[in-house]
C-alpha cells in the first residue's frame, strides 16, 4: 500500500522552504556522463555546484562519493543497481535560487525520484511554539487515520537553560517525522524566540511528489490536522541572514572568552594589533557562517530581521 502526500489546495505554496533533498536516478558513470552531470549541476543548481571533489570513500552503499563544490552537497555512484545519488542538505539548499530549475533537472531531465525531503517553516516570533506542539499532540491533532504517532523530547524541559528544546512527532524509520525546535537557541542565542517546524519525509511506503519543492508550504500545511496555520510567506534569504547573524555573535562571544586574554599578550609581544591580526587571520569563513552566500558585513551592523531583495 502506497500513501501519497496531497497538497493543501488553499495553502500558500511559499510559506515553507525546502531544507533537505535526496534523490536517486539511473546513471552510467562514464567520464563523459560525469562531466555532463557536473555541467547540469552548474546550469540548474548554480555556479557553486559546478565541481566535484573525491571523498575517497563510499556513501549509503554507493562505492564512490564526491563533495559537490563547497556546498555541503554530495554525489555518489557505483554498486546500487546502476543508479546515482545526490544529497542536498540545508547548506546546499540555502544556495539554490530557482527551485523550478532543480525540478526540471532532477524530475524531467534525470527522471529521478525523491528519497528524502525536509520542508521547514520558520516562526521568528516563536508562535506557534514548542509548547503549542505538545498541547496539540495531547489533544490528538497529530493523529492520522485514527492512529496516534509516537513522540519524543530533547533538551531541558524541567528548567529551561537557554540551550533549546526539541519536540518530535513520529519516527524516521516510519518515513515521517516532525521536529519542532527552538532554532535560535540551538544556534547560541539563549534569548531568541525563533522556532522552526520541520517535516522530514522518506520514501518508505510512499511516493514523494516532486511538487514538494515547488510548493513546500502546501505540503507542510497538509501534513497534520493542526498545521493549517502554515500560510505566511517566509523568505529563504531572511532565514539565512538570521542564522548567520546569531552564529556570528555566538562565535564572537566564545572567541573573546577563550582567547581574549591571549590576544592581549600577543599584542604586547608582537608590538601591534595589526601584526596579531596578520598572524591569526586565515582565508575563508567558518563553515556555519557560509550560509547562502551572504556577505557578513551587513549582518554585523544591519537589521537582519528585515527581508531583503
Amino acid at each position: 500500500m502506497i500513501s501519497t502526500p496531497i497538497a493543501k489546495p488553499d495553502g500558500e505554496p511559499l510559506a515553507a522552504l525546502t531544507d533537505f533533498l535526496n534523490t536517486t536516478f539511473a546513471f552510467n558513470p562514464t567520464q563523459e556522463n560525469i562531466v555532463q552531470l557536473v555541467e547540469y549541476f552548474r546550469l540548474h543548481l548554480g555556479i557553486a555546484f559546478g565541481s566535484l571533489a573525491d571523498r575517497g570513500k563510499g556513501l549509503h552503499g554507493y562505492k564512490r562519493s564526491f563533495d559537490i563544490g563547497k556546498t555541503g552537497g554530495m554525489f555518489a555512484y557505483g554498486g546500487q543497481r546502476d543508479t546515482a545519488f545526490v544529497s542536498l542538505p540545508g547548506s546546499a539548499c540555502a544556495l539554490i535560487g530557482d527551485w523550478g530549475s532543480v525540478y526540471h533537472l532532477f524530475h524531467e531531465v534525470l527522471q529521478g525520484r525523491i528519497t528524502r525531503w525536509d520542508g521547514a517553516v520558520d516562526m521568528f516570533d516563536g508562535e506557534p511554539s514548542v509548547d503549542d506542539a505538545v498541547d496539540w499532540y495531547k489533544a490528538g491533532l497529530f493523529n492520522a487515520g485514527g492512529n496516534k504517532p509516537s513522540c519524543n523530547q530533547q533538551g531541558n524541559w524541567i528548567e529551561a537553560d537557554g540551550s533549546g528544546r526539541t519536540f518530535y512527532v513520529g519516527k524516521r524509520k516510519n518515513g515521517k517525522l516532525l521536529r519542532v525546535y527552538e532554532k535560535g537557541k540551538q544556534l547560541g542565542d539563549k534569548s531568541s524566540p525563533w522556532v522552526r517546524w520541520e517535516l522530514e519525509l522518506h520514501n518508505r511506503d510512499r511516493m514523494i511528489p516532486w511538487d514538494v519543492i515547488l510548493e513546500p508550504g502546501k505540503y507542510l500545511a497538509a501534513s497534520y490536522a493542526c498545521m493549517g496555520w502554515v500560510h505566511l510567506i517566509q523568505e529563504r534569504i531572511r532565514t539565512t541572514r538570521k542564522t548567520a547573524n546569531i552564529s556570528y555573535h555566538h562565535l564572537t562571544y566564545y572567541l573573546s572568552q577563550a582567547y581574549g586574554k591571549m590576544i592581549n599578550v600577543m599584542v604586547e609581544v608582537e608590538g601591534s594589533e595589526e601584526r596579531v591580526i596578520e598572524i591569526l587571520r586565515r582565508n575563508g569563513a567558518p563553515s556555519r557562517l557560509e550560509l547562502g552566500g551572504e556577505s557578513l558585513g551587513p549582518l554585523v551592523s544591519g537589521d537582519d530581521d528585515q527581508p531583503t531583495d
